[in-house]
């Protein structure tokens, strides 16, 4: 594993100034791991949810109960998943009051998966997920964006004003997993929940084709079918009248033109 690197970044610089992955070499006698195109995670929340505690539970299994922040911070990891390394860059995003959009285009194109969280101990939490969940879908369709609903803070369960059959209810409505976990008491909830999303987004960049695949494969379908349409003997061009040379008695060559009727296509 390398070490987590946090990159205070805004959406623009996000998009370039990329680097390929590295997959480790692998001890003698074992198959080298598969290596998968970098995995882009968007962490979203209402303020004080546990965004980071849960970022840096999972990378770290540390937790850090307070944070005091106002930017985006983006962690660069590399994870090995079903005997898979791959590139994760988890972006962490800070709730802005002055925003008049609960989630930004921005972040929206640039991630892959996306984690939407709220605290069970606050109901206003759980209406910002909502309202956050209807933005992805808005933004990101027609297209099948993989999403996690996560609950934290079940540890607070004496002033848990969400119950879990609530966060089941709104996962349901929008098709997504949902997990209630405790960043305060252990990092396994939060790492089971981190590889779940990170399995599905593997799995659906894997099956989605690149935009120059989509281009490979229309022409190789042209061609597929030009195949098919010029087999057998080609009918003759409508506008070709061809021009032959024949042998005149008297020994000298002129030319004459020979019509031919212009063949008809019926459907």
């Amino acid at each position: 594993m390398c070490r987590n690197q946090p990159v205070q970044q805004s959406g623009d610089k996000m998009r370039g100034g990329e680097e390929s992955a590295k997959v480790p070499s692998s001890p003698p006698g074992r198959p080298r791991l598969q290596q998968v195109s970098r995995l882009r995670v968007v962490v979203l929340g209402a303020e004080g949810v546990g965004k980071s505690a849960l970022t840096v539970r999972y990378l770290t299994r540390r937790y850090i109960s307070e944070y005091r922040r106002s930017i985006d911070l983006l962690y660069r990891h590399t994870v090995c998943l079903d005997d898979v390394t791959s590139e994760v860059e988890i972006l962490d995003v800070s709730f802005r009051e002055s925003e008049h959009e609960s989630v930004s285009p921005a972040h929206t194109r640039w991630g892959e998966g996306f984690v939407v969280v709220y605290s069970v101990d606050d109901l206003m939490s759980f209406h910002e997920a909502r309202v956050i969940l209807d933005g992805l879908q808005r933004l990101k369709a027609p297209l099948y964006v993989p999403v996690i609903l996560l609950a934290n803070k079940r540890d607070l369960d004496p002033g848990r004003q969400v119950s879990v059959e609530d966060g089941q209810a709104l996962s349901l409505q929008h098709g997504c997993q949902f997990y209630e976990v405790s960043a305060a008491e252990s990092h396994v909830g939060v790492t089971l929940a981190f590889q779940a999303l990170l399995r599905e987004t593997r799995s659906l960049q894997i099956a989605r084709p690149t935009p120059r695949q989509r281009r490979l494969s229309i022409v190789a379908v042209s061609r597929m079918i030009g195949s098919l349409i010029g087999r057998g003997s080609d009918p003759p061009s409508p506008t070709l009248r061809p021009t032959v040379v024949v042998q005149e008695p008297a020994g000298k060559r002129a030319l004459r033109r020979k019509d031919k009727k212009r063949p008809s296509l019926s459907l």
